[in-house]
């Protein structure tokens, strides 16, 4: 098995972490692509790109959608929750920007717990609903946990939001990710990464702060 890299890419004015996921040929995942996604697109370069994963359709996580759907024909793939915001800037929040996004259509649907096989990567989609309906983490070979704005360093992120649930944030984070088995490195939204050993321990519940 070829060595997994990970490329993380801090992207926008929201400074929103997209993720590169590959080996030398295999595969090529990307997660989040925000805004102004062209360091990113540079270093795929011409690399096949099998999925672009969503880990929620805010419109700082999917501003780059578009470019990287042209450039590569990924499929794209989100909760069946948030589909529709892809299209509709007043559902993912650009309309409060200078500039609207409107993206098609996803590829594939998700409802939550499906595993998704590409190359040598096991990806299992958990659907952790609060800061977003349609919030979804992404756990890959039991090892790399991709949380986007569910739950970051030592916070969570904000549900302060159209569509946000304080209460339902903290139950998936205690029943979805503080239940799963073991340890994984968080690579989240916004932020550094962490440990989902380190956030059990840390991040306290009730009482969690939140990232804006």
């Amino acid at each position: 098995m070829k060595s997994l890299k990970i490329q993380p890419f801090t992207l926008g004015n929201l400074q929103t972490n997209s993720y590169v996921i590959s080996d030398e040929d295999s595969f090529c995942i990307i997660i989040d692509p925000g805004e102004n996604p062209f360091e990113l697109m540079e270093y795929i370069g011409n690399r096949k790109v099998d999925y672009i994963l969503l880990t929620h359709c805010h419109y700082d996580h999917i501003a780059g959608v578009n470019l990287l759907k042209n450039k590569t024909d990924a499929l794209v793939v989100a909760h069946q929750l948030e589909a529709e915001w892809l299209l509709d800037p007043n559902l993912n929040g650009s309309a409060k920007t200078n500039t609207p996004i409107i993206s098609e259509w996803p590829d594939i649907l998700l409802i939550g717990d499906e595993w998704i096989q590409c190359g040598s990567l096991n990806i299992r989609a958990i659907h952790s609903p609060g800061h977003s309906p349609g919030s979804t983490c992404f756990l890959i070979n039991e090892a790399y946990l991709f949380t986007g704005d569910t739950l970051l360093a030592g916070v969570v992120g904000p549900t302060n939001l159209p569509f946000g649930d304080r209460e339902l944030l903290k139950e998936s984070i205690k029943n979805k990710l503080f239940s799963l088995p073991g340890d994984f490195i968080i690579y989240p939204g916004h932020g550094e990464t962490t440990t989902l050993e380190f956030e059990r321990n840390y991040n306290l519940m009730p009482n969690m702060k939140t990232f804006y």
